[in-house]
């Protein structure tokens, strides 16, 4: 069984031994989480994956043998609760809307400061999208070009309730804040936003944002 409460497990994914170590030193500093196995390439993920069932999985795209984003797409199908973050480089740009695409709830690059890989996984955890400024732009930028977002038809169209909360991630609040706002429980907010990503066909926060954004429900 996946952890409920901290210390949240984590598994890290990076080929690069050196980084790998240097991520997982400063999360397992942190009280709330525990580095439950570092994996160098996609066959030992797997492994480390199944055996382990990690809370929380941190990976990079570019792997010897493979593509992050194949175990960020069986983390968000897995029978336990797995969210996924990547830790990449600029230049996988393309990689980037696929990890987005396959589930991973935030991105941040290499060179951002490693103090800081704790909180934001901690943020993904509560319900948080974190993502490098530049991946941020250069995604909202690849939306936004797209010219074959059409009308959602009427019969998916947003409750009230649903543009209510759709209305509050766009200003960057949080679950736990939304759901205090609008008296409501967090897994009736989570509610909200699941069926938000099934009606605008997006994944993440920030898909819907700017989905939502283009076609004027923002």
């Amino acid at each position: 069984m996946t952890d409920t409460a901290p210390p949240y497990s984590v598994l890290v994914v990076e080929d690069q031994e050196h980084t790998a170590q240097r991520f997982a030193r400063t999360i397992d500093a942190h009280p709330d989480l525990t580095v439950c196995g570092v994996a160098s390439d996609l066959a030992t993920a797997w492994t480390l994956f199944e055996s382990r069932k990690p809370r929380f999985l941190l990976t990079d795209l570019g792997l010897p043998d493979g593509s992050g984003v194949e175990i960020i797409a069986a983390a968000v199908n897995a029978d336990w609760t797995c969210d996924s973050m990547v830790i990449s480089v600029f230049g996988d740009r393309q990689r980037a809307m696929e990890a987005i695409r396959a589930g991973a709830r935030g991105y941040l690059l290499k060179s951002d400061p490693v103090e800081e890989v704790a909180r934001q996984i901690l943020e993904v955890i509560h319900g948080g999208s974190p993502m490098n400024p530049k991946i941020a732009r250069y995604l909202l930028d690849v939306m936004g070009r797209a010219d074959d977002i059409e009308p959602m038809a009427d019969d998916n169209s947003l409750t009230q309730r649903e543009q209510e909360v759709l209305n509050l991630v766009a200003r960057g609040y949080k679950r736990r804040e939304i759901a205090d706002l609008l008296e409501i429980s967090v897994g009736t907010v989570g509610i909200h936003i699941n069926n938000t990503y099934k009606k605008l066909k997006v994944s993440t926060n920030i898909e819907a944002v700017a989905r939502a954004s283009k076609i004027g429900l923002l």
